[in-house]
C-alpha cells in the first residue's frame, strides 16, 4: 500500500508522541496506585557495601549514662496480664532475650524509668517500635502499648502521619485537600531534594490547604481512645502557615507556624484537658512539611507504631542527621524496638550476603545508640516464612541479625523461635482461628496479637526477675 509523504510523517509523529507519553501514563497510574501496593525499594542496595554519609557519634560509656536509683518504690499490685507468670528462670528458652551485659543494663534502666513515672510528669516515657509491614495497622505495637499503659499509665496512640495509607487498629483517619505523602522508604520521589523526613521516615506536603480528621477506633484498645494533648511536628514552611484544631470537647484553636526551610524542627502543642476522642485538623501554607501528629498524654507510657512497608531497616543513617537528632532529643526515650529482616530474605542467596546485610543493619543500631545512648534497644528478628525449606537462607538472616545486635550491645528477640521454629508459619496458617495469612508471610490480626503477647511475656519476665533482684 502506498502512502503520501505527509501521511507517513503524520504516522511517525504520532508514534513518537505515543512512545514519549506511554511511560508517563504508566507512571501516572503507578503513582495513583502506590498506596495500595508494596513500597519496594531497590534491593540491589542491600547486596553492596557502601559508606554511610552520617558520622556516628561514639556512644557514652554505659556507666556514664546509667545511674542507679537507690530508692525505688515498686507497686506489686499494678496491673499485669494473665500470661505474665514467668520470670527469666521459668521462661521458655524460645522466648528469652539474648544480649550483652551492657544491653541488659540498658533494659534495667528502662525498668527504673518505668518505676519513676509520676502523675506530675510533663513528658511521657517513650517507646519507638519501627518495623516493616508485619507491624502495620498498629498490630503487635498496640498490644504492648495497651498492656504497658494499663500498668504504668498513659494514653493515646502516639505518633501518626498526617496521611495514613493503611487502616489502623488504634485510630481512624481521613484526609482531604491538597496534601501529599512522601516516604524515605519504598519508592522515593525524585522531586524531594532533602532527607528531613523525621522519626517516621515520612512526611506530608500541604500546598495551600489540607485537612486531617482523626477518630478513635470503636474496636481499638480502651486507652487509645483518650487524648490529653496533641502535638504537630513541622519541618519546612517557606512562607509560614497556620494550624486549626477542633474536637468533640475542644473549641476552635489556631496556631501560627513560623517561616522555615526544610530540615528545620518546629513542635506545636495543644492541650486537650477534657480528654479528646475526635479531632479535625486544618493545615494552611505553601509547601508546608508535616512530619507527624502525636496524640497522647503528659505522663505514663507513649508507644509509637512506625511501620515502613518494604523496608529493610537500613535507612536511619540516610535521614537528615540534624533534623532527626532534634526530633529525638526533645523526647524522654526509654526503649527502641526494631523489627526488620523479612523483606530481604527472598533476595539474599548465601550466608555472605546475609552477613553483609546484618553488618549494614548494625550501623543503624550504632547510630541510634549515639543519639539516645541511655535507651535500651531490642531487635526483633524476622518471623518464620513460607513452608519448610522454601527460604533456606532465613536461618542465616536471623542468626546474622542476632550476632549484629549482640555485638552492638543491643538485645535480640528471635520471633521465629518464639513461633515454634522452621515450618511454624505454615502451622499458624492452618490453625483455627487462623494466625497467619495464606501468603505464609504475614500474621492475621489474631496472630499479630499473639506475637505481641509473647513479646510482652518476655519483657515482663525480665521485669519480674529485676524486681525480685531489687527486693
Amino acid at each position: 500500500m502506498n502512502h503520501k509523504p505527509s501521511q507517513t510523517i503524520l504516522f511517525l509523529a504520532s508514534l513518537l508522541v505515543l512512545m514519549y507519553l506511554a511511560p508517563k501514563v504508566e507512571e501516572h497510574f503507578k503513582s495513583e496506585d502506590v498506596l495500595m501496593k508494596e513500597e519496594i525499594p531497590n534491593w540491589s542496595e542491600l547486596l553492596e557495601e557502601e559508606e554511610d554519609s552520617v558520622e556516628i557519634v561514639e556512644p557514652l560509656p554505659i556507666d556514664t549514662v546509667i545511674e542507679s536509683i537507690n530508692k525505688l518504690i515498686i507497686d506489686a499490685n499494678r496491673f499485669r496480664p494473665i500470661y505474665a507468670t514467668h520470670n527469666t528462670s521459668t521462661l521458655p528458652d524460645s522466648l528469652k532475650l539474648n544480649g550483652s551485659e551492657n544491653a541488659f543494663k540498658r533494659l534495667y534502666r528502662f525498668f527504673e524509668k518505668l518505676e519513676t513515672i509520676h502523675e506530675s510528669d510533663s513528658l511521657p516515657l517513650e517507646v519507638f517500635h519501627w518495623g516493616d509491614s508485619q507491624i502495620e495497622g498498629d498490630r503487635i505495637s498496640g498490644v504492648l502499648r495497651s498492656s504497658w499503659q494499663k500498668t504504668w499509665g498513659g494514653s493515646g496512640p502516639g505518633l501518626i502521619p498526617a496521611i495514613q495509607p493503611i487502616p489502623s487498629l488504634s485510630v481512624r483517619q481521613e484526609h482531604s485537600g491538597n496534601i501529599t505523602r512522601y516516604t524515605r522508604f519504598g519508592q522515593l520521589d525524585s522531586t524531594i531534594m532533602h532527607s528531613a523526613y523525621g522519626p517516621m521516615a515520612t512526611f506530608c506536603i500541604v500546598k495551600g490547604e489540607g485537612q486531617t480528621k482523626v477518630n478513635t477506633h470503636p474496636s481499638g484498645f480502651k486507652l487509645n481512645k483518650v487524648w490529653h494533648r496533641v502535638k504537630f511536628y513541622i519541618s519546612g514552611a517557606p512562607l509560614g502557615g497556620n494550624i486549626t484544631l477542633t474536637g468533640n470537647k475542644t473549641p476552635y484553636k489556631a496556631f501560627n507556624i513560623r517561616p522555615a526551610k526544610s530540615g528545620n524542627y518546629q513542635e506545636i502543642e495543644a492541650k486537650l484537658p477534657e480528654g479528646e476522642t475526635s479531632i479535625s485538623i486544618g493545615f494552611e501554607g505553601y509547601n508546608l512539611e508535616v512530619t507527624g501528629i502525636e496524640l497522647g498524654s503528659n505522663t505514663g507510657i507513649q508507644l509509637h507504631n512506625i511501620p515502613m512497608r518494604g523496608s529493610a531497616g537500613i535507612l536511619f543513617t540516610k535521614l537528615d542527621a540534624s533534623h532527626f537528632q532534634k526530633s529525638m532529643n526533645c523526647r524522654k526515650i526509654g526503649l527502641m524496638i526494631l523489627q526488620f529482616g523479612g523483606n530481604v530474605v527472598p533476595y539474599i542467596k548465601d550466608k555472605t550476603s546475609a552477613e553483609r546485610y546484618a553488618h549494614r543493619f548494625s550501623k543503624q543500631l550504632d547510630y541510634l545508640k549515639s543519639i539516645v545512648p541511655d535507651a535500651a534497644i531490642i531487635v526483633i528478628g524476622p518471623s518464620d516464612m513460607g513452608s519448610v525449606g522454601f527460604y533456606p537462607i532465613l536461618a542465616d538472616v536471623v542468626k546474622s541479625l542476632e550476632n549484629a545486635a549482640i555485638e552492638s550491645d543491643c538485645l535480640f528477640w528471635d520471633l521465629r523461635s518464639a513461633m515454634g521454629g522452621e515450618g511454624s508459619m505454615k502451622v499458624w496458617s492452618e490453625k483455627e482461628p487462623k494466625l497467619a495469612s495464606p501468603d505464609l508471610v504475614h500474621f492475621t490480626p489474631k496472630g499479630a496479637r499473639l506475637v505481641g503477647e509473647k513479646f510482652d511475656m518476655s519483657i515482663r519476665a525480665e521485669y519480674k526477675s529485676w524486681v525480685e533482684w531489687k527486693h
